[in-house]
């Protein structure tokens, strides 16, 4: 019994780490089909998006995760993102897929 209990922990934990961000590579996809990545570091956010990178810093944000570089910008809150300014937008209302 303890074998499975700590099996069923491992399993939890292993889906857990798949959707943190801290963890790798992030895949939205959007409205209208399209779809970028993100992958984070330190205080910096790697957007992959329209066939380009985008290296953003962290930004102020009064609520979830804000990205941007003042032409590019990540936001993420409460399970959804936008990307404003990226290559081969729009990126709106994106969910994790």
């Amino acid at each position: 019994m303890k074998k499975l209990l700590l099996a069923a922990a491992l399993l939890g934990l292993t889906a857990a780490c798949a959707t943190d961000p801290a963890a790798g590579r992030v895949d939205w996809a959007c409205d209208g089909g399209a779809a970028f990545s993100v992958r984070f570091d330190n205080n910096r956010a790697e957007v992959f998006a329209g066939g380009r990178t985008y290296s953003l810093p962290r930004a102020v944000s009064a609520s979830g995760a804000r990205y941007a570089d003042g032409a590019v910008e990540y936001w993420e809150h409460q399970g959804q993102a936008n990307l404003n300014g990226a290559h081969g937008g729009p990126y709106a209302n994106c969910r994790r897929s």
